[in-house]
């Protein structure tokens, strides 16, 4: 059969039928269409003839073969593998069985890498098939023909089409390099060697290539999703032997030299069968060649020309299968370019954040944001280890009040030290101004605010600008008890007049006539620890140790405070709510001092502090409470001393928590991971209603996660995680809009 084949082919070859798309174009010879035919006929009989055999071991083949084409119906893959590639010329489609049931055998390598071919990817960001046609040198054919057929052939909305028009072999290795391709399509002229080892392209009047010159583009385009090259140009047999070496899943080429003219009407079946009736790989070559079969008149044998080389271990996909792309691979791209659109979003718009953070911009926010979560907290037990002896709007007009210089008048004043030194109280607070001095005829009291050791009064320390130097303590504390005995009352209150911070101490300016270093509420806390459980002040490097407690600083960039003074010494105001902040102590009024109505189990053994509720003194400051108007206003500042001297006993004797924050870089991470999921919200949420719906669910896990964190005392950020959250869903929805616009 070789023998007849080689003849038939010597006889196209010198007969010429045209112009042929090889590299050097025949003349036209003497040999005539009948002498072509009737070898035409000799092949076909010797194909026939040849895999008809009677030969005992061919024998069962044919059987076992006919058993699955009836079974099939002819519907089956039929793969000859071989290495020789002069099997791979021979007609095999011509064989009576093939015909009768419609089989379009292809061809394929004896031993394939299928351990490589597992690895082949279809990788496209877009829904189209990308295709890229490469159109050679021109002479003598008509080559903008196939391209114009590509174009009429594929809707505009399937594919993608790059062209290269007489390219040169560096601007093609670059488009297979830095592109993505689905199919390679050449029209041209080409040749193959002798034995069929190599194959070569002319991409120009001036430049010819060989396969083997690509292969690396080759390679790294088979890598990234190249599943199909269509050589229609002349004796492609050295193209599809080195494209299979690449592993390239299929190669559709001609066998021998081709016209013109039948290229362009195979093309044209090809494309109607394969991209317009969405047929298979073998179904489309095989319409093609069956609609080719009328050409066989005026160039005889052209409908043997084509032929398909697959890999063994890949199925050639269908056009709707390019359109999709490999499902499984299409999804992991398109998760990791979603999940890569998400991290890279979350982190920018976490950046953007934390800097707005840092500049103190959302400071206000966050604190608002804080006062909501103390206001929502459960509600704790009273405190009972404070008793609250409160100068209250009548009681300035008590009879003992008549001679007053504040709101608390000297003899009303020793009479309540008399009866409380009846009721054994353990510390004793004077939680109002006595700078001036006393009255000589009441040596009793003198002789109280001297020796009674248990017996702490205030100063006030100059403001920041110095225009006010302070207050002086009560003259009759001896300056050697000054540094127990005295502490500054004042207050911390941020931007908004608030209080939300625990002054615990300070240095004394130069200057100051207060020389107190530690906060009234911190003096009696102290004394009162000391004497009931010998419990000192330490310090360590996270600060001040006392029993239970760690008083780690309030410093700037700590909790939500990025602006704030932080030359002191303060912690965060843990107020305590039984019904509201003014109730968490009990309360005596001065006229119920003065008429004997304290009882001993009211003051044995507690702190008792005196001070004026009074409103027109107006020693009162709002509160994180006090922005809830419907239930609470301004707390006296007695009442707000009294909650920081009960924050730091509890903490201390009863490891009540105090308000702890995350050091910045964690704050960072938990407002990235907010941001992340509002990114991942906007990527799986492909309707509005629902990403509306998701986003605000979403929002409220975030409150009542900090809600939870904040039960347990733990100020993490909230806002600046909303923020991240919907700040990162919206880059991440804008970003897939302008993706869906760009494809």
């Amino acid at each position: 059969m070789k023998e007849t084949y080689d003849n038939l082919q010597q006889e196209r070859n010198d007969r010429g039928f045209g112009f042929y798309r090889k590299l050097e174009v025949m003349k036209k010879g003497k040999i005539t269409k009948i002498s072509v035919k009737k070898s035409a006929v000799s092949v076909e009989n010797s194909v026939n003839n040849w895999l008809n055999s009677k030969d005992d071991s061919f024998q069962a083949v044919q059987e076992k073969l006919l058993e699955i084409l009836i079974a099939e119906e002819g519907n089956i893959r039929l793969m000859i593998q071989t290495d020789d590639i002069y099997l791979w010329r021979l007609p095999w489609h011509l064989w009576s069985k093939f015909e009768r049931f419609k089989v379009e055998p292809v061809f394929s390598r004896l031993h394939s890498n299928a351990n490589r071919q597992s690895n082949l990817k279809l990788i496209r960001a877009k829904s189209k098939v990308r295709i890229l046609v490469i159109l050679g040198d021109s002479t003598d054919i008509n080559v903008q023909a196939d391209l114009l057929l590509l174009k009429e052939s594929i809707a505009s909305n399937d594919a993608e089409i790059e062209t290269l028009v007489a390219t040169s072999s560096r601007d093609l290795n670059a488009q297979l390099w830095e592109q993505n391709w689905d199919i390679l399509f050449f029209a041209g002229h080409s040749s193959s060697g002798d034995d069929y080892s190599y194959g070569q392209l002319k991409l120009s009047e001036t430049e010819t290539i060989a396969i083997k010159d690509l292969k690396y583009g080759l390679e790294n385009a088979i890598k990234h999703g190249l599943k199909l090259a269509i050589f229609n140009s002349c004796d492609g047999m050295g193209l599809v032997n080195e494209l299979a070496s690449l592993q390239i899943p299929a190669v559709i080429a001609m066998r021998e030299r081709v016209p013109d003219e039948v290229a362009q009407k195979f093309l044209e079946y090809f494309l109607q069968e394969f991209a317009g009736e969405k047929k298979s790989l073998r179904e489309s070559v095989r319409k093609a060649r069956e609609r080719l079969h009328g050409m066989n008149v005026e160039y005889p044998c052209a409908s043997w020309l084509p032929m398909i080389y697959e890999h063994l271990a890949v199925e050639p996909p269908t056009w709707d299968e390019l359109l999709r792309g490999n499902e499984v691979e299409r999804q992991r791209v398109s998760i990791w370019r979603n999940l890569r659109a998400v991290l890279v979003a979350s982190v920018l718009v976490t950046g953007t954040v934390m800097g707005v953070r840092w500049m103190g911009i959302l400071q206000t926010l966050e604190l608002q944001s804080y006062d909501k979560m103390l206001q929502i907290r459960p509600r704790e037990r009273k405190e009972n280890r404070i008793l609250l002896i409160e100068v209250t709007e009548a009681d300035l007009y008590l009879p003992e009040q008549k001679d007053k210089k504040g709101s608390l008048s000297e003899l009303a004043l020793n009479l309540t030290l008399e009866q409380l030194q009846k009721h054994q109280p353990k510390v004793i607070g004077l939680g109002i101004h006595y700078d001036f001095p006393i009255n000589s005829k009441l040596s009793s009291l003198m002789a109280k605010i001297k020796n009674q050791k248990n017996l702490i009064a205030f100063c006030k320390s100059p403001d920041r600008s110095r225009e006010n130097l302070g207050t002086k303590p009560p003259l009759n504390i001896p300056e050697t008890d000054h540094k127990d005995r005295i502490g500054f009352n004042d207050f911390s209150p941020d931007r908004d007049g608030i209080v939300r911070r625990h002054l615990i101490a300070l240095k004394p300016d130069e200057a100051s006539i207060c020389d107190a270093e530690y906060a009234f509420s911190a003096q009696l806390a102290f004394r009162y620890l000391a004497l009931t459980n010998s419990i000192y002040r330490t310090y360590t490097q996270e600060g001040i140790k006392l029993g239970k407690a760690n008083l780690k600083p309030l410093r700037e960039h700590m909790g939500g405070y990025h602006k704030i003074d932080d030359r002191s010494y303060e912690i965060l105001l843990n107020y305590r709510a039984y019904r509201s902040p003014s109730e968490v102590i009990s309360r005596v009024t001065l006229a119920q001092v003065l008429n004997g109505q304290l009882k001993l189990d009211d003051v044995k053994d507690k702190i008792v502090l005196i001070g004026t509720t009074a409103e027109s003194f107006r020693g009162y400051h709002p509160t994180p409470y006090s922005t809830d108007q419907e239930s609470y206003q301004k707390l006296p500042n007695i009442i707000i001393h009294a909650q920081m001297v009960s924050q730091l006993i509890s903490a201390a004797l009863d490891g009540r928590s105090l308000i702890w924050w995350w050091d910045f870089w964690v704050d960072g991470l938990w407002i990235w991971g907010w941001g992340v999921v509002g990114g991942a919200i906007a990527w799986r949420c492909q309707s509005q209603q629902y990403l509306i719906i998701v986003t605000g669910t979403s929002i409220a896990i975030l409150y009542g996660v900090c809600w939870i964190f904040f039960t347990q005392s733990g100020w993490v950020p909230l806002i600046p995680s909303g923020l991240a959250l919907v700040g990162t869903s919206f880059a991440v929805l804008v970003y897939n809009r302008s993706q869906k616009t760009a494809n």
